[in-house]
């Protein structure tokens, strides 16, 4: 071979070797670290036999734990979801209870039945709620004051909201705040502090700049809103005194994207007309929520959901 061809390829065998690693970099996605299974809901299911319910339920598995966030209501509907989906209480290292609504804690007697050690991470409200009906509980409840953390990167903070939003009195409410390489993933239970107020007291915490994924209930109704659960006997109006207007919808979803939130997935005690909003706004970085759905954490794009 001649010098200057031997040259030549040795040079372009070089360049390729450096440019490599820039280019896979580059197009590399950062592998997931966590995931969430949705187990419980008013929403359609990715398996028919899945049982719908009010409620909402999630097992996330992240940072070597795996946490049940809220046990939901209907305790045969939990049963027959834990089922279908080959979940077991017993491998759950914690239960967080978002707040004292029946529809997110009255399902937790099965839960202990099957794991009896397992820690309830919860409010004092409902604390003293579910400890007066079974007293041999309280020794598995942790109360949260401002915020607890579970691990470095798991977090659970409790936060009380206006009165407008949650009884004359306010509600106070734990979301689950987890801290991964592309921003902050939170769940709500029903968002009773509201989005925007959720969000920024969990930036104000963790310092984080963004917002990967908020997931969970929002509490973004309309007065008479009327819940009729299709195949269940849950046949019901919520109480609501605030009124959204289509401006407030908008001011919402505009605020949110200000806020640094990439991906959204509006459940349980968000219906029409906001889920449309959500849809609309936030377009192919809108999960929907269906029973069964597995999604990687965090999200990068649309692929991640199973």
């Amino acid at each position: 071979m001649k010098r200057h061809q031997f040259f030549l390829l040795f040079f372009g065998i070089s360049f390729i070797s450096l440019m490599s690693p820039y280019t896979c970099s580059f197009a590399q996605e950062t592998a997931p670290v966590g995931q969430a299974t949705f187990i419980y809901g008013n929403r359609d299911a990715l398996i028919p036999e899945l049982q719908k319910g009010w409620g909402f339920g999630a097992i996330i598995e992240f940072d070597g734990k795996k946490i049940l966030f809220n046990t939901a209501g209907n305790e045969d509907v939990l049963i027959n979801n834990f089922e279908v989906l080959g979940l077991s209480p017993k491998d759950l290292d914690v239960v967080v209870l978002s707040h004292e609504h029946w529809e997110m804690i009255d399902a937790l007697y099965y839960i202990l039945d099957e794991n009896p050690n397992v820690p309830v991470v919860a409010t004092d409200k409902v604390i003293q709620t579910l400890s007066r009906k079974f007293p041999t509980w309280i020794r598995n409840f942790i109360s949260v004051d401002k915020y607890y953390a579970l691990t470095d990167r798991i977090i659970f903070q409790n936060i009380k909201s206006g009165p407008r939003r949650g009884g004359p009195a306010g509600i106070w409410e734990i979301h689950i705040i987890l801290k991964t390489d592309e921003g902050l993933v939170l769940f709500t239970g029903c968002g009773h502090p509201s989005l925007p107020v959720i969000i920024k007291k969990s930036k104000e915490l963790t310092e984080a700049k963004k917002i990967n994924l908020i997931a969970g209930g929002t509490r973004l109704l309309r007065p008479h809103t009327h819940i009729e659960i299709e195949d269940s006997d849950e046949d019901f109006y919520i109480p609501q005194f605030n009124y959204y207007t289509d401006g407030d919808y908008k001011n919402v979803m505009d605020e949110l994207k200000a806020l640094g939130v990439e991906f959204v997935m509006p459940t349980h005690c968000t219906l029409e007309p906001a889920e449309t909003f959500f849809r609309q706004s936030f377009k192919d970085r809108y999960i929907k929520h269906t029973l069964g759905l597995e999604l990687d954490l965090p999200v990068q794009q649309k692929s991640t959901v199973k």
